[in-house]
């Protein structure tokens, strides 16, 4: 895997400690465990892939089934018409439907395996990964397929999601790269891999483009990595620590096996399903509801050198005074563990921390006070 070696020096904005979690969907009667959708009225689309139904679960968080009985129901889209786009799996097909879930058109694929779908960027056709040839395809509304892109390096992909100026990103199921399609381009550009220490279902799901930032889900991590495309391998623990489901503040919620992510269309709201067996749907929003990435947070954290040997330094742009006791904790992505800890530390200006014992390795220091938190993935390099 490739590492970034380079200083950290900017200041990242995240707005984490107003960041919260919300159960948006808990019901016996719907189980959404894949791919989501939404459309211009806020209603959003969830797959259950092995059940083949597709649910429609209103703003307010009212579920009924949208169309049932598919092989498999895979991705989902909608284009500018809220008419609703389905990868059904073992059909080799994309069907189209009204929004009331009467069926327009099924388009047939020949002999592949539809997964992930999206619109295109700049136009009602439908662009799909198939799974069986490692392909990206763009499929016109008269079921003319035209190959994006084919073959290696992409190996099971399956997420989707477009950048602000049409780069489309694209996510391996299987060994959890990111490649970017450069608009117009026919060659991917390795992006990232995210990491999977736990090795217990160790897939990327899904992912999504979000203000400036790609989301990710892998099942066995319970975690949601947040993946910088601007850099190589800049991969963060964006929220989640192990199996669970608990909501509240974004440093503490935990999810059960993670799935399906998209953004709303301002990039404020992530959606993510989970393939836990009971469905459910989570939601993540800004407390005070302006957004997850817009509202600067009272702290940043700037770590260097960056990759570190025997120390690193710390700086915080926190001028709070009464909050400048700090833990530093730093996790091992190699192993998911804890590796260090130090708690009640004064940071006025910076905090310079060993590393001693610690060894070659790729690590998430997370800095926090009583209230606010930020962090890092730092790299150690041991001679």
């Amino acid at each position: 895997m490739k590492l970034i070696y380079t200083v950290l020096i900017a200041f990242i904005s995240i707005g984490i400690n107003a960041q919260t979690v919300t159960t948006f969907l808990n019901s016996n009667d719907a189980v959404v465990d894949d791919a989501m959708a939404l459309d211009s009225q806020g209603n959003l689309y969830g797959s259950t892939f092995y059940g083949g139904t597709v649910y429609k679960i209103t703003p307010d968080g009212t579920s009924s089934i949208f169309v049932s009985d598919l092989s498999w129901a895979n991705g989902l889209a909608v284009d500018s018409e809220d008419n609703i786009y389905v990868a059904e799996y073992l059909n080799a097909s994309i069907n189209k439907y009204d929004n009331d879930g009467n069926l327009i058109e099924k388009l047939s694929i020949g002999n592949g395996y539809p997964s992930g779908l999206i619109k295109a960027y700049k136009s009602d056709k439908m662009i799909y990964t198939d799974v069986g040839d490692n392909s990206i395809n763009e499929l016109s509304q008269d079921g003319t397929i035209r190959v994006l892109y084919q073959g290696g390096p992409l190996n099971i992909p399956v997420g989707l999601a477009y950048g602000p100026h049409g780069d489309l990103y694209i996510g391996n199921y299987i060994g959890r790269e990111i490649y970017r399609l450069p608009n117009g381009g026919n060659e991917v550009e390795y992006v990232a891999t995210v990491p999977a220490p736990s090795n217990d279902t160790p897939f990327l799901a899904f992912i999504a483009y979000a203000q400036g930032f790609v989301y990710g889900t892998v099942y066995g991590e319970h975690k949601i990595y947040k993946i910088d495309p601007r850099s190589v391998d800049d991969v963060e623990i964006y929220s989640g620590s192990t199996y669970g489901d608990m909501d509240g503040n974004i440093t503490e919620a935990t999810y059960a096996y993670p799935a399906g992510i998209i953004a709303n269309k301002s990039g404020n709201t992530l959606y993510i399903s989970e393939f836990s067996g009971y469905g459910n749907i989570r939601k993540i929003t800004n407390g005070n509801g302006r957004g997850l990435l817009n509202n600067p947070s009272p702290l940043s954290i700037v770590s260097y050198p960056n990759p570190a040997s025997d120390y690193i330094t710390i700086a915080t742009n926190s001028t709070d005074k009464k909050s400048n006791l700090y833990t530093i904790r730093i996790y091992d992505l190699n192993n998911g563990i804890l590796a260090l800890e130090k708690s009640q530390l004064t940071i006025d200006v910076s905090y310079t921390l060993s590393l001693d014992g610690l060894k070659t390795g790729l690590y998430e220091l997370i800095v926090s006070n009583n209230e606010l938190s930020d962090s890092k993935t730092i790299i150690i390099e041991r001679d």
